[in-house]
């Protein structure tokens, strides 16, 4: 037991011997006194935050806008409803969840209560057929049955 304990202290002073020569960083004995510099503190910058997610609900769409009397009118489409309404400046919608802030008429802009902008849609230059108010005369169908030209022709039924 006694040589145990022996044993473990010789390893004990050791490591401590190592750790006293290894430990510290010596100097290097070929730089001439003074040509080492100390090495500033480094500077850690904390990041900026991130900026607020934009809110987008990809179901509004804005479609048309026109100015009446020095006030500007706004058509705004909720797809997952399929409705659209026409909306003033300052006016709500589904509740005053859709309340509009203010219009760039240069960007074909709106701004929206919450941060979120709509841009004008952009048309998909189609056609739509309108149904005019005019009857339209249909066409009869042909009753007439034309024979081949080589058919004998069979003469109509005498009556008496």
């Amino acid at each position: 037991m006694m040589i145990l304990l022996v044993r473990i202290n010789l390893v004990i002073c050791q490591v401590a011997f190592c750790l006293g020569l290894f430990g510290q960083p010596s100097s290097n004995p070929f730089l001439r006194p003074g040509s080492k510099k100390p090495v500033p503190p480094s500077v850690v910058r904390q990041a900026p935050p991130p900026p607020a997610p934009i809110p987008r609900n990809p179901n509004l769409e804005f479609r048309g806008y026109f100015k009446y009397e020095n006030e500007w009118n706004f058509a705004i489409f909720d797809k997952s409803k399929n409705q659209g309404i026409w909306l003033k400046k300052g006016e709500s919608f589904d509740e005053g969840k859709i309340e509009i802030i203010d219009f760039d008429p240069q960007l074909h802009e709106v701004r929206l209560k919450g941060g979120m902008k709509l841009v004008l849609k952009d048309s998909d230059k189609t056609v739509l057929a309108v149904p005019s108010g005019q009857a339209v005369p249909s066409k009869k169908p042909n009753t007439t049955i034309t024979p081949p030209p080589n058919a004998r022709t069979i003469p109509p039924p005498r009556r008496r």
